[in-house]
């Protein structure tokens, strides 16, 4: 479930808490888990500083000098702060330890599309495959990179390749946003209303950020570093809400599934 807003709100607590800190061990505690490197190469880890961390798409991305450790975090990674010494959780898959016990684990109990990545310089690993990140495209790019696809314009914000950062709940808003049924095909969306759609979803994840995110009921339940949860759940105006009155319109929301994801959209206010 985590998407760029909860992405964000996780790398901004992780570098608040992590910047400078020096790393005095590394544990992995699940071998498959790491997708990109080695264990002995993990291990390297030890002694470098934690020179930034910041986000991709919805990667977490942790750099050690021109060293980058990236938490892809999937349907359900929960990146998080402990104390050594204090007991483990479940479904804990990579433990690093830095100077004066502060710890960073990482917690994934589904480990669908999600993994950890040691990307030496030079090496892009799942980075290398994202297309702009949502947050920050502008305008042209993000017509040009949509225009005359055939693709459901729903399927089309989930393909990282072309849009970094947009999952299942920001699709659904912006395109409630814009008043774009999300089962159209993008070739027949005009630029004009592509371009509408851009400032929708700018706006909603400016504002999901802001909020830091979403914390779903009956998910995997999304918490920041801290264990804050999101508070941007409040303000969704379609996702999740499937037989509830449009707070537009007034009209019942339907749901359907596009590219294998449960929908929610207004059959009125969406065309």
């Amino acid at each position: 479930m985590p998407e760029l807003p909860e992405a964000e709100t996780i790398a901004r607590g992780l570098a608040t808490a992590l910047t400078g800190a020096a790393v005095s061990s590394v544990r992995l505690r699940r071998a498959d888990f790491l997708k990109t490197g080695s264990r002995a190469a993990l291990r390297r880890l030890t002694g470098r500083r934690v020179t930034s961390v910041g986000r991709r798409g919805k990667c977490v991305v942790m750099h050690f000098g021109r060293w980058r450790l990236v938490l892809q975090l999937g349907m359900s990674g929960r990146p998080c702060l402990g104390r050594a010494g204090r007991p483990i959780g479940p479904h804990t898959h990579l433990v690093v330890t830095f100077a004066g016990g502060r710890q960073l684990r990482y917690v994934n109990s589904r480990r669908i599309a999600a993994g950890v990545h040691l990307l030496s310089p030079g090496e892009d690993g799942p980075l290398g495959r994202l297309g702009p990140d949502a947050d920050g495209i502008t305008r042209a790019e993000f017509v040009g990179r949509l225009a005359g696809r055939t693709a459901p314009i729903k399927a089309a914000l989930l393909n990282q390749s072309i849009l970094a950062g947009v999952g299942n709940i920001y699709s659904d808003e912006a395109l409630f946003r814009a008043g774009i049924r999300p089962t159209r095909r993008v070739g027949r969306i005009s630029r004009q209303r592509l371009g509408k759609l851009h400032a929708a979803v700018r706006a909603v994840l400016a504002e999901a950020i802001a909020a830091g995110g979403s914390t779903v009921t009956g998910s995997s339940g999304f918490a920041g570093a801290n264990g804050e949860p999101g508070l941007f759940t409040g303000s969704h105006r379609v996702y999740g809400r499937y037989g509830q009155a449009c707070v537009r319109c007034g009209a019942t929301l339907r749901r359907t599934l596009v590219g294998g994801r449960t929908t929610t959209y207004c059959p009125r206010c969406q065309k």
